[in-house]
């Protein structure tokens, strides 16, 4: 679909823009222009939407210059978890994936033909500049659920996707459903000695919950200690760098560990943070950092003045991004208290995540912590 045939011309412009980490002026303001494109739309769709602008004091004809955008009124995460403020009929929705891998709220993105072909667009572009693309052909070990039991998991739908950019020799999901108990299981054991079954063949790609990784190469190692993995293997993790007794660990400190123990490159270990309620990947590059796609922006505001705060300073995240109609998630307020950086050392220019860390009161039960629930099953 061309952006000439789409409802949304504008949106379909930038998600199908190539260079995806250039922050110029110019795509600056193909970005402001998307999302005064996509907020006519949702005030038009969603009186909560804009209910939020009238309470703010916020006009669309405010939005002049492209930092204009920041001042969007956000819904905040805990709303859409009890809302699903959906656009178009049940029947017009190609996609809806929720964020929670065993109970607990769940968000639900919903993402009609358009959008969800917005989302795969942007992503591609955004992993494929990043280096995470190899012609190699690779054995993929998915420590994630399996698909055919989950396939409105987000987590799920997102490792699926990565696994475009090698050629798949072959590929083992290793978060099975099991019948009698109703629940996901996992077994690092057989998980550690598929992995070295493999490992002299072709490069191996680990995807996945960085805990059950950890878990996986200790045994390997456990096992077979001198194992060392094809150069070119990677791994595309997500979920939050904790070793397999959820102790967090930094994104140096697991890479570093990896690279010791299976001698998988450091450099290759890459990490994607995001979430459901708004779609868009922050991938890690070498150096460890999540950079920002000219498809999404991300602010640090104070939580209490709601104010930006500037590149160094922690505050609540907000997210932006225009990319999807079928629901209001063009401005997002998370529970996440990060710091933003610029002009990373890797080379790629513009914005990137400097720190991550979960706030709020209450945790929310997501995928990560659904699954370090199954991998404490599987150690007792």
């Amino acid at each position: 679909m061309s952006n000439t045939n789409s409802r949304f011309p504008t949106i379909r412009k930038l998600c199908l823009a190539k260079d995806a980490y250039n922050h110029c002026e110019e795509n600056d303001t193909l970005f402001k222009e998307a999302m005064i494109e996509n907020y006519k739309y949702q005030l038009e769709q969603q009186p909560f939407f804009k209910y939020l602008a009238e309470k703010s004091g916020f006009s669309i004809d405010q939005i002049v210059d492209y930092k204009d955008v920041f001042n969007i009124p956000p819904l905040f995460v805990g709303t859409m978890k009890m809302n699903r403020f959906c656009n178009v009929p049940d029947e017009e929705i190609a996609l809806t994936l929720t964020s929670s891998g065993t109970g607990g709220q769940k968000t639900q993105l919903n993402l009609d033909k358009e959008s969800l072909d917005n989302l795969e667009k942007l992503a591609v572009s955004s992993f494929v500049d990043l280096g995470y693309a190899d012609e190699t052909p690779a054995h993929y070990i998915v420590l994630g659920y399996s698909r055919d039991k989950s396939s409105q998991i987000g987590t799920s739908w997102s490792d699926e996707q990565v696994m475009q950019y090698a050629p798949q020799k072959s590929t083992h999901w290793q978060i099975h459903w099991n019948d009698e108990t109703q629940r996901f299981d996992f077994d690092y054991h057989e998980t550690a000695n598929l992995l070295i079954s493999l490992a002299e063949d072709a490069p191996i790609r680990l995807i996945g919950f960085p805990a059950f990784m950890h878990q996986v190469v200790e045994e390997v190692v456990r096992i077979k200690p001198n194992l060392r993995v094809h150069p070119k293997s990677f791994i595309i993790a997500g979920g939050g760098w904790k070793n397999h007794n959820g102790t967090p660990m930094t994104h140096s400190d697991f890479a570093q560990y990896v690279e010791t123990s299976i001698g998988l490159p450091a450099e290759n270990v890459r990490d994607n943070y995001g979430m459901a309620e708004h779609g868009v990947p922050y991938s890690s590059c070498s150096a460890g950092h999540h950079h920002v796609p000219i498809y999404g922006r991300l602010q640090v505001v104070d939580p209490l003045t709601m104010k930006g705060k500037p590149l160094g300073e922690e505050g609540l995240l907000k997210l932006l991004t225009p990319y999807n109609t079928t629901q209001p998630n063009l401005a997002v307020l998370s529970t996440d208290l990060v710091t933003l950086g610029d002009n990373c050392p890797c080379g790629v220019k513009g914005p990137y995540i400097a720190s991550i860390r979960r706030g709020g009161k209450v945790k929310h039960k997501g995928c990560a912590i659904a699954a370090q629930e199954i991998l404490n099953a599987a150690q007792k």
